[in-house]
């Protein structure tokens, strides 16, 4: 795996540090413990799968899903609810390789990020995991301690390169200095602004687009 010299470098989670979308193995985990799981999940693969997989992905649409996701949930009843999830199914799915590609950055300084549509709790148990620098995700907006939505802009395709926009800014640094693996061509408009973009698990759409553009491309499903 080649490592790439270059101050920060971005990565995407679902199906690309960990070998499914954490919102599937969340929902699949739930479904076992709790009948509005399936409420939960007919939302999910109705309004949203097909949407996030073409790029078309509201935040209309997402923060409806994540109401019904938290139904009357608490930060801190959620963060628990994720935490056992994470205990019992979430840490099945990190791919090997992923460690050893996050160590080789570490060892010659670069700055880690995760970048995801994934919520902020979920996402930061993963990047504890990960031993992550930091993370840029979608954040839970709450009215009277109840979750009811998601904050914009979402972190999702050009809300992505938004938000890691203000990051760089932040840390004086810009996207000439930034490497970002992905998966997925939702992430097309950030693979697009970072000086290396790199595929990684690619869908057949990105695969596509990264051959015709040359960008480099690594799977580990076969692995």
């Amino acid at each position: 795996m080649k490592v790439y010299s270059y101050p920060i470098v971005f990565f995407d989670l679902d199906e690309t540090l960990i070998n499914k979308d954490a919102t599937s193995l969340w929902i699949r985990w739930r479904s076992r413990r709790d009948f509005w799981a399936l409420v939960e999940a007919g939302l999910a693969f109705f309004s949203l799968y097909r949407a996030y997989k073409t790029g078309r992905v509201t935040h209309k649409r997402l923060s409806r899903y994540y109401r019904t996701r938290t139904r009357g949930m608490t930060k801190s009843d959620y963060e628990q609810q994720v935490q056992q999830f994470f205990q019992e199914r979430g840490q099945l799915h990190i791919y090997p390789q992923a460690a050893s590609l996050l160590f080789a950055y570490r060892q010659q300084g670069s700055r880690i990020v995760m970048i995801t549509g994934t919520d902020e709790v979920v996402a930061r148990r993963y990047a504890e995991m990960f031993d992550i620098d930091d993370v840029i995700c979608n954040r839970l907006v709450e009215e009277d301690g109840v979750i009811t939505g998601l904050a914009r802009p979402m972190c999702y395709g050009s809300g992505k390169v938004q938000l890691a926009r203000g990051y760089l800014r932040k840390h004086q640094l810009s996207f000439d200095q930034a490497v970002f693996y992905s998966d997925s061509n939702a992430d097309l408009p950030m693979l697009e602004e970072v000086a290396q973009p790199v595929v990684l698990n690619p869908n057949q759409a990105l695969a596509e687009i990264a051959h015709q553009r040359q960008w480099p491309m690594l799977d580990w499903r076969d692995h």
